[in-house]
This record gives structure tokens, C-alpha cells and sequence, in this order.
């Protein structure tokens, strides 16, 4: 599996893959509301783009399980597929990590244990762990060559891309002439 990370379809997935490639055994989730509120919000107060985006009032909306089984909540299809996704990589993933889910509402999460933040910190947090060393600065000199590799490494990308586009404009091309 080596330079492989399944990206998923949203953010909270990678990070959870991120999570399990560097090999962590207690894998903690907090906002994954993945439904309306009581309101109809998508978000929460202070979200910097609203609590409801325009256009949401006119997505179908469906009924799932509530977080710690108390009835149902709200949700649309994109967020339940992002709980169906997340379902079945906890699954297949039950041997390496357990997965709590910290956010004490919204949807409920199968294949994850439910529990306040507060409770998580109890249960996990029960000693002390060494503190790890923070890795040297580079050196001017290796930060210099690292800085070169990376702009040849976007040069060489930006060189592909460019292929790339003038190749689908000369098929474009082409096709304009066939059809």
C-alpha cells in the first residue's frame, strides 16, 4: 500500500486515511454533524459563508438516524454519501483503529463508538507520553536545493499540463471538423 492514501470524496475522509497510514490506533472525530440542525441550518454559528448556503432550501432532503440513536435528523444526499463512505472505510478498518465520534449530534456514524470529546479524553488519556524531539532546521543550503527540486517539479508539471491542454484542443479541433 506504500505511497497510496485513499482521498475519498471530502476532506474529513483523507484525514481519516491520513490517520490510519500513520498508524494511530484512537482516531477521534468532531463536527461530523453530516445533517441540519433543529433549524435547517448547514452550519454553525460564525461560519464565515452563513449558516445556510442558497440554494440548499431547494435539495431533497432524507431521514437517517440520529446521533446516539435518539430519532432521526435531516440530511441530503451528498452528506449521507459522505456517512455512507466513511461507514465503510471504519469498517474495513475496525482491525487497525477505533473511531469515535466525539460530535454529539447530526447523523449517526455506524462503526463508531459514540462519546463526548470530554469522555474520549478520559477513556484515552491515562498516561503520560513521552515528548518527542522537534527535528533540526535545514540548513540554508538544503533548504536551497529542496526549493530548486520543488520549482523543477512544478515546471516539469506545468510543461505536462500544457501538453496536455494544446493535445484536447487539438482532438477538439478534430472532432469540430468531423461532426
Amino acid at each position: 500500500d506504500f505511497g497510496y492514501i485513499d482521498t475519498g470524496t471530502h476532506v474529513s475522509h483523507f484525514s481519516y486515511t491520513l490517520a490510519l497510514a500513520l498508524g494511530f490506533k484512537n482516531i477521534i472525530m468532531i463536527g461530523q454533524d453530516l445533517a441540519f440542525d433543529e433549524e435547517g441550518n448547514s452550519h454553525s454559528k460564525g461560519f464565515d459563508f452563513g449558516e445556510k448556503f442558497s440554494g440548499e432550501e431547494n435539495i431533497d432532503k432524507l431521514k437517517v438516524p440520529a446521533y446516539g440513536g435518539k430519532g432521526e435528523v435531516l440530511t441530503h444526499i451528498t452528506w449521507n454519501d459522505y456517512r455512507i463512505k466513511l461507514e465503510y472505510l471504519f469498517a474495513c478498518n475496525d482491525q487497525k483503529a477505533k473511531f469515535y465520534n466525539a460530535t454529539e449530534g447530526g447523523a449517526r456514524i455506524n462503526f463508531t463508538e459514540e462519546l463526548s470529546f470530554k469522555e474520549c479524553c478520559e477513556k484515552l488519556l491515562t498516561k503520560e507520553k513521552p515528548k518527542f524531539e522537534l527535528p533540526k532546521s535545514l540548513t540554508k543550503n538544503r533548504s536551497d536545493k529542496l526549493l530548486v527540486k520543488f520549482k523543477e517539479k512544478i515546471q516539469k508539471d506545468q510543461d505536462n499540463a500544457k501538453r496536455f491542454l494544446d493535445d484536447a484542443l487539438a482532438l477538439k479541433q478534430i472532432l469540430e471538423n468531423i461532426l
